[in-house]
C-alpha cells in the first residue's frame, strides 16, 4: 500500500469538538479584546471642558449634584480625575490607579454574551456546511453562500 495513492486521510470533527473549540476561542478573544474596550470606554466617556455657564450633574456615586460652571475667566470647582491623553496613557493610568485587575472589569458581562453566540454560530455553521455537502456534492461553490 503505497500512501501517496490513498489521498488525503478527511477527519470529522464532532459537535463536541465544535463546541469546545469555539467556546475556548470565545474565552480568549474575550480576555484579549476587555482591557481594550476598558480604555475606550473611559476614553469616550471623559467629556471636554464645559463651556461658560452651562449646567452638568456630578455623579459621586451616592448622591447626584447639578453644578453650574463659573462665567468667563473662572475655573470650575469641579475637574473631573483621569484626564487621559492617549490610549497608552489611559492604560497606564487606570493600571496604577485602579489596579491591573480593573482592565477585565467587564469580563463576567462579556462572557455571557460571546460565548453562547459563538458557539452557536460557529456549530450550526460546519454542521449545516458538512450537510449541504453531503447532499450537494464536496466541491459544490455555493455553499457557502447558502
Amino acid at each position: 500500500m503505497d500512501p501517496e495513492s490513498e489521498g488525503p486521510q478527511i477527519i470529522k470533527v464532532t459537535p463536541l469538538q465544535q463546541m469546545l473549540a469555539s467556546c475556548s476561542g470565545a474565552i480568549l478573544t474575550s480576555l484579549m479584546v476587555t482591557p481594550l474596550d476598558v480604555v475606550k470606554i473611559r476614553l469616550q466617556a471623559q467629556n471636554n471642558p464645559f463651556s461658560k455657564g452651562k449646567c452638568f450633574v456630578y455623579s459621586n456615586g451616592l448622591m447626584d449634584h447639578l453644578c453650574v460652571c463659573e462665567e468667563e475667566g473662572n475655573k470650575a470647582w469641579y475637574k473631573k480625575p483621569g484626564r487621559f491623553q492617549g490610549t497608552l496613557d489611559a492604560f497606564l493610568k487606570i493600571v496604577r490607579n485602579e489596579g491591573i485587575k480593573s482592565l477585565w472589569s467587564g469580563l463576567p458581562p462579556t462572557l455571557v454574551m460571546a460565548v453562547p453566540a459563538t458557539v452557536i454560530y460557529f456549530t450550526c455553521y460546519d454542521q449545516l456546511s458538512a450537510f449541504l455537502r453531503s447532499k450537494l456534492g464536496e466541491n459544490e461553490s455555493r455553499i457557502p453562500i447558502i
